[in-house]
């Protein structure tokens, strides 16, 4: 009679046979999928209907069609936004606490579901959790209180990231784009609150008048309240631009790198995986040192950098395939066409993304296109 193998052996002999689903990960300045280097391209859709595509009985079909186009011309990946500014979900209560994703129970399926339609089209999603243009005073409360904020990552957030993890399809967590829209710009002894250098070059714009390091620590703790459920998804932030997230040049400030997240949040787990700038021409020129005119290497960050959101519209009367493909040679890791609804003057059109999308197909010198998701 033979011996029988100790348990161990036997518990690793079956997890030989088994393995886990591929996901987007960071090796050093590249981004890679089951293990190899990739380029992310594809379009932030934004919405369909901005703040209600999901929970409270929304209907998903038009995303659902959006995806699969984005996916049959040639795109790997997608941005969505989900909450965006709040006016749909989560649940409030009348002093501004969270109380739920939303009324019905259904935000976190229909994220989900989502997640599920975009892996059946072999597309990334990066999430896109609120607009940092937002005017609505309620969700502000979870920006300028700790104890708001805790109601949401109790309530919704922590809830959400539980039933969508270790999804194949679930690339990276952002939450805010462009939250420097509702930066107070006011000057410190501490760089990474001192946003005088930002307000000189356009920023604050909306006017709300939040001072960065509550806005950092609200994005530091979402941060890391996904990092303690699933530590595999990867962690973003949608930058206005090049002048808020590099320290290369005399006129940009990094105030997303680890040590300013870490300053206002007091955790370690709450810094970026990845960067993620966004960019559009000022009547029809880029800005100074704009990532159209410089290599990734030349922002001196120190993690891989991806273009969330440009548009030919807003460019340099470049064409869409121009601004892919030299995102592509460059040094970036992904690039985003802003947006797939075309719904404002620096959108261009789904049929225009849908011409440009398949533009590096079956290239692999800087990364490859060709993602299986699963």
């Amino acid at each position: 009679m033979l011996p029988r193998a100790p348990a161990l052996l036997l518990l690793l002999a079956a997890l030989v046979g088994c393995s886990a689903a591929a996901r987007l990960a960071v090796n050093g300045m590249d981004l890679t999928y089951n293990g190899e280097k990739v380029f992310l391209i594809g379009s932030s859709l934004a919405y369909n209907n901005y703040g209600n595509d999901f929970g409270n009985g929304a209907d998903s079909t038009t995303l659902e069609t959006w995806v699969q186009e984005i996916s049959e011309a040639g795109g790997n990946s997608v941005r969505v936004f989900t909450h965006a500014d709040g006016y749909s979900t989560p649940a409030f209560d009348d002093l501004g606490y969270v109380t739920a994703c939303d009324l019905t129970g259904d935000f976190e399926s229909d994220i989900l579901h989502f997640l599920d339609v975009a892996q059946e089209n072999n597309l990334l999603v990066t999430l896109v959790m609120w607009n940092g243009w937002s005017t609505n005073q309620i969700g502000m409360g979870l920006i300028l209180e700790d104890d708001k904020l805790d109601s949401y990552i109790e309530n919704c957030l922590n809830s959400l990231i539980t039933t969508i993890k270790g999804h194949p399809a679930l690339a990276a967590f952002e939450s805010v784009t462009e939250p420097e829209a509702s930066f107070l710009i006011e000057a410190s002894v501490e760089p990474c609150y001192d946003t005088t250098m930002l307000g000189n070059n356009g920023g604050g714009w909306m006017g709300n008048n939040i001072p960065i390091e509550r806005y950092l620590n609200f994005i530091a703790r979402q941060n890391a309240a996904v990092r303690a459920i699933d530590p595999e998804t990867l962690i973003t932030v949608g930058a206005w631009n090049q002048f808020s997230a590099s320290d290369a040049f005399s006129n940009t400030r990094n105030y997303y790198k680890d040590e300013c997240l870490v300053l206002a949040s007091g955790s370690e787990g709450s810094v970026l995986d990845f960067y993620q700038l966004h960019t559009l021409s000022l009547e029809g020129h880029w800005t100074e040192n704009a990532p159209f005119t410089v290599d990734a290497e030349d922002y001196l960050l120190d993690k891989p950098l991806v273009l969330g959101s440009f548009s030919s519209v807003c460019s340099e009367n470049n064409t869409l395939g121009e601004l892919f493909t030299y995102a592509y040679e460059h040094g970036y890791s992904g690039g985003w066409s802003w947006q797939y609804s075309a719904d404002d003057d620096c959108s261009d059109t789904p049929e225009t993304q849908q011409q440009y999308l398949s533009v590096l197909e079956g290239r692999t010198d800087h990364g490859t296109v060709d993602i299986v998701v699963g």
